[in-house]
């Protein structure tokens, strides 16, 4: 399918990950521009882009 986010850490590091607002703004833009069903979703996505397709899936 050609998308891909994956970050290579683990959850737990990706957890620790501190991003700026810039960064965050381009990593939901991301999410929205390429959200896709949550069974098709990569747990080690970044943590940010899967709180953005969760927050899609609730709208």
């Amino acid at each position: 399918m050609g998308i891909s986010a994956t970050i290579p850490f683990s959850a737990e590091e990706a957890d620790r990950l501190s991003v700026d607002a810039i960064e965050e703004m381009r990593l939901r833009t991301w999410a929205r521009k390429n959200y896709i069903d949550v069974t098709q979703r990569d747990d080690l996505w970044h943590p940010v882009i899967l709180d953005e397709m969760l927050r899609i899936d609730q709208e």
